[in-house]
């Protein structure tokens, strides 16, 4: 299947930024999965393009002028594989990497209890069994939840977004020692436009990375294109950064995809 995707983001600071370094990823990922046809990143000056220890395209902007908004577009074509069940392991990433916390996965003692009667023995049924009752027990809201949020936190609310879903899933699955990884990238839904970036867990079981999308309750990758991969959110951010001065900022992000074969 044939995307064309667009994504935009503008930051827009109440005061002048003196200089500031941004990371940037919003380039998906080359793997069997899927083909990047055409993509582009618009940025306001030249950044510098490498990758980062997952293998997820990384640019850096750096701006030394005085700026008071950041704007950035990214847009192409990908085609994904909607055929695809599972992922093979990535040779420079060890997957047992992906069974220790982070500051925004501990796991609590509530969790812990939560998921216990599916973790008995662990299969990919019981872990879609876990995927359900867990959006059962936390289902998507909006604005209840915000990018510092941690796993324990959102479990807490009761209520969150595929950040937030995907937090806890990890969360529950490493704290018994099974690896599980953070995805981030884009989602097709011929309901209607997806409006943002989208996140999903996968897990390593029986030598492969199989998709539990917790949000939509979707099991294969058939409608999801990559971008980034690792522990948490902030290993697969679209932009994270520093600034100096600048003040208060205000977000405007808006991501479209839409199918063309």
């Amino acid at each position: 299947m044939k995307l064309q995707i667009s994504h935009q983001t503008n930051y827009y600071y109440d005061e002048l930024a003196q200089r500031s370094v941004q990371y940037i990823r919003m380039t998906p990922m080359q793997m069997p999965h899927q083909t990047i046809h055409k993509w582009d990143v618009m940025l306001p000056k030249v950044a510098t393009n490498q990758k980062d220890g997952f293998g997820n395209a990384w640019l850096t902007l750096s701006r030394n002028e005085a700026h008071n908004n950041l704007q950035m577009q990214a847009s192409g074509v990908v085609e994904i594989n909607t055929e695809t069940e599972r992922l093979e392991d990535m040779d420079h990433v060890p997957y047992l990497l992906f069974t220790v916390q982070t500051p925004l996965t501990k796991c609590s003692q509530e969790m812990r209890e939560f998921a216990a009667p599916y973790l008995k023995t662990p299969t990919h049924d019981s872990l879609k069994a876990l995927a359900n009752a867990l959006i059962m027990k936390m289902p998507f809201v909006k604005d209840v939840t915000h990018v510092g949020t941690t796993a324990a936190e959102a479990f807490a609310a009761s209520a969150g977004v595929c950040q937030d879903h995907t937090h806890v899933f990890l969360s529950i699955l490493r704290d018994q020692q099974i690896p599980a990884r953070y995805v981030s990238g884009y989602l097709y839904d011929d309901t209607e436009n997806h409006m943002a970036s989208h996140a999903w867990a996968e897990v390593w079981l029986d030598g492969y990375w199989y998709t539990f999308d917790i949000s939509n309750q979707a099991f294969t990758p058939n409608s999801h294109v990559y971008v980034a991969i690792g522990r948490d959110y902030l290993d697969t951010a679209p932009v994270r950064g520093v600034r100096m001065g600048g003040g208060y900022e205000n977000l405007y992000s808006l991501v479209l995809v839409k199918k063309l074969s």
